[in-house]
């Protein structure tokens, strides 16, 4: 059974894949991914994925068959660097104009695109997990739990080597940080009642930010 972060992540996309195009305009194109990228890709995106929603990600996806179609051959399936793959959805338009498939190297460099923003986002939660205190394989496991990447789909020895290497480790004072957040919901309240000013607000945080 899915957890409540990997449930409301999937409900926040259902909110951008609300202008999917009709079913009889939809075009699909199949890309070998990483597991983990694969997962990275349906929490942010939906399955199929949908990447109208940010412009940034739809446009390098259609660079790459763009570039599919000047140069090299397509490689036979069978020679696909990965063994999952993604659906993805196209415009018609676009299915069209850039194609439906890639060669070798824009598979590659897709995957690698993909694979460093799944690792960032792994490196951000497990780095919060550990800074509140929690042992690193107890961060990792958490992870595998709160975002549905299981043993079979981002094992924990390759998620601690990668946080090992690459990962931020910062202890946060956690009675500090509370403090801070509670404070700044009571002056936010004082101020829409006309208690405080803004100015009175904005002075506040300046001087807290020279301490």
């Amino acid at each position: 059974m899915q957890n409540e972060s990997y449930n409301s992540i999937l409900k926040c996309n259902k909110l951008q894949r609300k202008k999917k195009p009709p079913p009889d305009k939809q075009f699909f194109i199949s890309v070998p991914v990483k597991p983990y990228v694969k997962r990275f890709l349906h929490l942010n995106y939906g399955d199929p994925v949908f990447f109208h929603s940010d412009q940034n990600d739809y446009n390098f996806l259609r660079k790459c068959l763009a570039d599919s179609r000047k140069r090299e051959p397509k490689i036979p399936e069978y020679l696909s660097p990965y063994k999952e793959t993604v659906t993805i959805l196209l415009s018609e338009r676009d299915f069209y104009r850039y194609g439906w498939d890639m060669t070798y190297s824009n598979i590659v460099k897709f995957g690698i695109y993909f694979e460093r923003k799944a690792k960032s986002f792994m490196r951000t939660i497990v780095g919060i997990y550990h800074s509140f205190g929690s042992p690193i394989q107890t961060s990792i496991l958490k992870f595998q739990d709160n975002f549905y990447f299981d043993e079979g789909i981002w094992p924990m020895e390759s998620i601690k080597k990668d946080f090992y290497r690459n990962g931020i480790i910062q202890n946060i004072d956690f009675e500090q940080e509370v403090e801070k957040k509670i404070e700044k919901i009571v002056l936010t309240n004082l101020s829409f009642f006309g208690t405080l000013s803004e100015s009175f607000i904005k002075d506040h945080e300046n001087d807290k930010q020279t301490w």
